[in-house]
């Protein structure tokens, strides 16, 4: 077993199962900090400060969000799987209201960052830059039976990207894939 902490959610992560399990960290220094640091006018203005409780819980700005966005991410993502079954993303097999996710467990991309990176931007026609964090990262991919798939997709950001590219990333994608080989290689066809 071995356990990964983000920014939102911790992971826990069984490989002899075949399943990872995912519980949303409800951080509520981040909720202090976040209404008593950076709005001092909505404290002092007794009118914004209360206005600042009625915003969203999508509002990257609310208290609500700083509070619920490990619980909205899990709930998310088993929700944009059960609705798409888009072979990109690992299955989430299972939510309690975001309270905990079950997701199946694959083997980590190995690709180098720069590597990872350059090819699903290829692929993508640049489009990977609408959520640079989620597809930045290795760590966030996993190969079943070599074909490219994400485990952290909780994101609205993500999904539009998945929605539109996913299955052309999952057919199209190089496990062996190496930016400088491909610099390499484009250096060679300029020569000619």
């Amino acid at each position: 077993m071995k356990i990964k902490k983000g920014n939102n959610r911790i992971v826990f992560t069984f490989p002899f199962l075949g399943i990872v399990i995912k519980f949303p960290i409800i951080n509520l220094f981040r909720v202090f900090k976040t209404v008593f640091t950076g709005r001092v006018e909505g404290i002092r203005n007794k009118k914004l400060f209360k206005r600042y409780f009625e915003w969203s819980v999508h509002d990257p700005n609310s208290f609500k969000y700083a509070l619920f966005r490990g619980l909205l991410a899990n709930w998310s993502e088993f929700r944009f799987y059960r609705n798409t079954k888009n072979p990109f993303l690992t299955p989430t097999y299972f939510s309690l209201l975001g309270f905990v996710n079950i997701q199946k467990h694959g083997r980590e991309c190995q690709l180098l960052q720069a590597d990872l990176w350059c090819q699903l931007f290829a692929l993508t026609g640049g489009k990977v830059f609408d959520d640079a964090h989620h597809f930045s990262e290795p760590h966030n991919f996993c190969l079943q039976k070599d074909k490219l798939q994400i485990f952290d997709y909780g994101s609205s950001r993500t999904h539009k990207v998945i929605l539109e590219y996913g299955e052309k990333i999952v057919e199209n994608f190089n496990a062996s894939y190496c930016w400088e080989e491909e610099k390499k290689k484009i250096k060679e066809l300029e020569k000619i």
